[in-house]
């Protein structure tokens, strides 16, 4: 993953074949995953192999970030000489997932967790994923009733959004699962809580990069958007702290 995103920070024939807008939205991305995602994940992996519970719940939320953007790159990038090393990174990060995720007790987890609050953030899970599931579902119905393109489809050059598509159809019912999970203080959310805290941290950061570069490039930003994305981090990273205490090992 260092190698790929290094490659679209410094070579500028990466992304030659995509449209300026998704090819900075790219490099923003790569950005993010070379200075910020990848020693994280060397961090994390160091703590892992210590054998700390905290190390394996955040290296699965990093994990299912590095699913989700991978599976954007090796299906939304051109073919190109980096194609098999978008295939790879995806492959392997779904199999790490699988084998880490496996090797939890979760009987463990639940009990680790059993004296937090665990309804602030059920709430933040639930909020988060209703609140996104709207944005992107007004943005859609009102092209399909329009019967208009949504400009970002043609500034991009692809044919569908998509994070709509991984959003809506995986990661925001996946959250209110978690969340109503978590409301009941039941395993799976339990277990799931830090891996999606840390995931949608680590997403909103790389969005953040994205928005920042584009900007750079001249691109039209939201500060709103801006602002919700550093609020989205802060309250993810803050709700992320006693869970990380009471797994600390």
């Amino acid at each position: 993953m260092a190698f790929a995103s290094a490659m679209g920070v410094f070579v500028a024939s990466t992304y030659s074949k995509e449209s300026v807008l998704w090819a900075a939205q790219g490099i923003g991305q790569d950005i993010a995953n070379l200075f910020f995602v990848f020693p994280a994940l060397l961090i994390s992996l160091y703590f892992v192999n210590k054998g700390s519970l905290r190390g394996i719940l955040i290296w699965l939320g990093l994990l299912i970030y590095i699913i989700y953007s991978y599976l954007v790159y090796a299906f939304f990038v051109h073919f190109g000489p980096f194609f098999l090393i978008y295939i790879a990174i995806l492959g392997l990060s779904f199999y790490s997932f699988v084998s880490s995720l496996m090797s939890l007790d979760w009987n463990v987890i639940a009990n680790r967790f059993s004296n937090i609050k665990t309804k602030p953030a059920s709430i933040f899970l639930m909020i988060f994923a209703v609140a996104l599931s709207f944005v992107w579902l007004s943005d859609i119905l009102l092209a399909l009733f329009t019967n208009v393109l949504p400009q970002e489809l043609a500034d991009i050059g692809i044919p569908v959004n998509p994070v709509h598509v991984l959003d809506l159809a995986f990661f925001l019912p996946a959250a209110a699962i978690v969340s109503v999970s978590l409301w009941k203080r039941e395993k799976i959310g339990l277990v799931f809580v830090v891996p999606f805290l840390s995931f949608i941290a680590t997403m909103a950061a790389a969005i953040f990069s994205i928005a920042l570069y584009t900007n750079f490039q001249r691109f039209p930003s939201s500060v709103f958007m801006e602002i919700s994305i550093a609020v989205v981090i802060a309250a993810s990273l803050f709700l992320l702290i006693p869970y990380l205490r009471s797994a600390k090992t």
